[in-house]
């Protein structure tokens, strides 16, 4: 399945028309008919995508990945639900603070798991 058919699958599941997406979206109706008919040869911007995800309460990453557009960066959280969940959710409510708060906590995690021996028992 392409980018346009998906996004077309994944309107109609919400009960949404062409109309109703594109002006949520904020694009041109005729635009993303084109889009989702394939009679455009390129594929939309990241963030129009990532709007589009969000009006449809989606995973922004599988439509990005269907459109080409995941950075390599995320290219491992493809195929791990939780890891996309955790982002897409830290992206609407984490602040600047809060990631190198996240980071220090979990090298944190990761020095003590170093110092455990196999089965959870720590090292004396």
């Amino acid at each position: 399945m392409n980018f346009g058919e998906r996004l077309r699958e994944l309107r109609k599941e919400k009960g949404l028309t062409l109309r109703e997406l594109a002006q949520k979206a904020g694009i041109d109706f005729t635009y993303l008919s084109k889009i989702e008919n394939g009679r455009i040869p390129y594929t939309p911007a990241a963030d129009t995508i990532r709007q589009l995800a969000d009006v449809l309460k989606v995973d922004s990453i599988e439509l990005l990945t269907l459109a080409d557009k995941l950075p390599k960066e995320l290219e491992a959280l493809r195929g791990n639900a939780q890891a996309r969940r955790f982002f897409d959710r830290a992206a609407k409510v984490a602040s600047p603070g809060d990631w190198e708060a996240f980071l220090d906590l979990l090298e944190e995690r990761q020095a003590k798991r170093g110092k455990e021996k196999p089965g959870g028992k720590k090292e004396k």
